[in-house]
């Protein structure tokens, strides 16, 4: 993966043949946007090249390149950001603006497509526009916004030349001009050039705007009225590093001031180095929630120099540390530590970067990766990379950093609209006694099985519902569900989302799907061990003032895996209820139809109209972790009571279900974060 390229700065792209059939692209990020996008496609019959950018979520109008038949085989094409702007040439020809008038950003990460072939080459030679004659007062030769600072930066040349040295001996009054009007009066910083170069001035000022004048107001003389130069609507707005080279030559009184803004200033490196203290930050995950931006990465300050770490988007800045921030115990093999933060800004990160203040005052800037997909995989990978957790730290890594981001970004994944398809098997029962709901993830041998014991379990008026939460294995789930019907002659459905999205949801899908009077939660791998448990399931359910009834569950030895739950505190001394097994691994006790605290969904039975008013289990949980405790919960809150039937029993393999799902490490972090979610609700 490319690092950080930093205009002015050019790269060769060559689209393989390979990338042309597979329609790859080359991007170059700002933050979130897509500054220029460039790939090879059709249009009304003529091979182009297009080119395109993506600002806030919204693409723009596409330059389309002609290609010939010969150049759409393997195009090749140079991508140039210069002060100008963005270049863009195809191979022979001459150089094309794309978006000109937009300033090019301070940093860009390249993210291409794998067959696609970079090379850097030279920038165009962009020979500066000629020095204007100065009509009027004066001119304004560049003017650039320096992020992180509050200040905007330019250089001036005004006609009268006496005057012009006058003006780096203190501060100037001046007041900037942009389209919507003259602004507010502020102080300029003002710095001498060399003969004929003007003035290097700073002024504050949080306008993003590109300016179309400026009024100077030196003591004593009447207003001073500059333009952009050339006649230009708009000053030539050129990267703020421009600004560095001309500093080095600007002499007065000033200097240090601008010295001081320049070393502030986010210019799109990183300037850490610089700093009077060894200090190792690196960021290697953004996550993107509705509830701030987690931030991941890695942190060595052997010194303990640094005294704040502040995530900067322009003007504005949110602290990390100290805050929401928490150190894990993972160290990188030169002892840095790792850390997650979350800054609560949930806008488009545009040009963002990391502000790290020492104790000595001294301030350096780290630019930021691209944020990641927010999706399932993120949350999975940002828990894992948290490590152990220490019982001491777990309020505040949960409920500052972790909990209120992925409870938001969960929800926001499921409520993303979703395609469903079903398919039946076999002649299903008109109205169904109960409905069986079943998600499939990983491991879809156990169907067979299941189907095997359920043909002699006298289930021919109830329907099975199999909910794949796998969608790669579609077409093998589909055969399986056919050979199922073709061998036990037992009708079934299969219920086949888009997208996989954990046991809670996927049996709500199913729940939506169900005609059977009761509906019965089922985990793949729970196994009956008699003809009539779900005879024993429906009888249960009879009386008014029950909610849910679950069944015995055995581990394949016959010891006790589940004969109810109840919540208790963690014996960590956190505070935190976890749900516990009694009597969990030793003999069954005597079978009985007696009332618990709550029941496990991996084998739960609810009238429908019970499983509907409820809404099912609760969305907010990931993946299978305390949406039954949760569940049980409400009901018991509404008056209705939690049943366990001891002699409708099954052998449950205990998430052998989960397939790969239970193979991704911080499977313990993900618990906890299901335990504050149950914390938040019931304390």
């Amino acid at each position: 993966m490319q690092g950080p390229l930093h205009p002015p700065a050019a790269q060769s792209v060559r689209f393989t043949a390979r990338a042309v059939t597979r329609s790859e692209s080359a991007n170059y990020h700002q933050g979130e946007d897509i500054r220029l996008h460039l790939v090879v496609r059709g249009h009304e019959g003529q091979p182009c090249l297009i080119v395109n950018d993506c600002l806030g979520g919204q693409w723009g109008e596409e330059m389309r390149l002609p290609l010939t038949p010969e150049e759409a085989l393997a195009p090749h094409v140079e991508a140039a950001f210069t002060t100008a702007g963005i270049l863009i040439t195809l191979a022979g020809g001459a150089a094309l603006p794309f978006r000109p008038g937009q300033p090019v950003p301070l940093a860009l990460l390249p993210r291409h497509g794998p067959s696609i072939e970079i090379s850097p080459t030279s920038p165009p030679f962009a020979p500066a526009l000629p020095l204007a004659p100065i009509e009027g007062e004066g001119i304004i030769e560049a003017a650039a916004r320096l992020p992180g600072t509050g200040h905007w930066l330019l250089v001036l040349r005004l006609a009268d030349p006496v005057l012009e040295r006058q003006m780096s001996t203190a501060p100037v009054p001046v007041r900037l001009r942009d389209d919507e009007g003259l602004g507010p009066l502020r102080s300029a910083w003002i710095c001498a050039l060399p003969e004929g170069k003007g003035l290097l001035a700073a002024v504050a000022h949080a306008g993003e705007a590109p300016l179309s004048g400026l009024e100077l107001l030196p003591p004593g003389r009447p207003p001073l009225h500059l333009v952009p130069q050339h006649g230009q609507p708009h000053a030539h707005r050129p990267p703020p590093s421009d600004f560095a080279g001309r500093l080095a030559e600007a002499q007065g009184p000033s200097r240090p001031e601008l010295e001081r803004l320049l070393a502030r200033g986010f210019t799109g490196r990183d300037t850490l180095p610089w700093l009077s203290a060894p200090i190792r930050l690196g960021v290697t995950r953004l996550l993107p929630t509705p509830e701030g931006l987690l931030i991941q990465g890695w942190l060595g300050d052997p010194q303990r120099a640094v005294a704040d770490i502040r995530l900067r988007v322009g003007e504005v800045a949110w602290p990390l540390r100290p805050g929401a921030w928490f150190d894990t115990e993972n160290f990188d093999a030169e002892g840095a530590r790792g850390f997650i933060a979350r800054a609560p800004v949930n806008t488009p990160l545009g040009e963002a970067w990391l502000d790290v203040t020492l104790a000595t005052g001294e301030v350096g800037t780290l630019p930021l990766p691209l944020p990641e997909p927010a999706e399932l995989p993120a949350l999975l990978s940002l828990l894992a990379a948290a490590g152990r957790i220490p019982e001491a730290m777990m309020d505040h890594a949960f409920g500052e950093v972790l909990g209120p981001a992925l409870v938001a970004l969960n929800r926001r994944r499921l409520a993303r609209p979703m395609a469903v398809e079903e398919r039946g098997f076999g002649t299903l029962p008109a109205e169904p006694r109960a409905s069986l709901i079943i998600p499939l993830h990983g491991r879809l041998d156990m169907m067979p099985v299941q189907m095997a014991l359920f043909s002699a379990c006298r289930m021919e008026g109830d329907e099975i519902i199999f909910v794949l939460d796998d969608p790669p294995r579609r077409e093998a789930a589909l055969i399986m569900a056919q050979s199922c019907l073709d061998r036990f002659g037992l009708p079934l459905r299969l219920i086949l989302p888009a997208k996989s999205r954990g046991f809670g949801p996927a049996s709500n899908l199913g729940m939506l799907h169900a005609r059977g009077r009761v509906v019965v939660f089922l985990n793949a791998d729970a196994f009956p061990q008699g003809t009539d448990w779900l005879d024993r399931l429906v009888a249960a359910l009879e009386p008014a003032d029950v909610g849910a009834v679950g069944a015995r569950l055995l581990y394949p030895d016959g010891s006790l895996q589940h004969g109810g739950m109840r919540m208790e505190a963690s014996a960590h001394g956190s505070g935190w209820r976890l749900p516990e097994h009694p009597g969990k691994g030793l003999r069954p006790p005597p079978a009985a139809l007696r009332e618990v605290e709550a029941l496990t969904g991996a084998c739960l039975a609810l009238r429908r109209e019970v499983a509907e008013r409820f809404g099912g289990f609760a969305p907010d949980y990931v993946i299978g972790d305390f949406e039954d405790a949760d569940f049980c919960a409400r009901l018991r809150e509404a008056g209705l009571r939690c049943l366990i039937e001891d002699r409708a029993t099954l052998v449950h393999l205990e998430r052998q279900s989960q397939g790969r799902a239970d193979d991704q490490a911080g499977r313990w972090n993900l618990t906890l974060l299901n335990a504050w979610i149950y914390r938040q609700k019931w304390k």
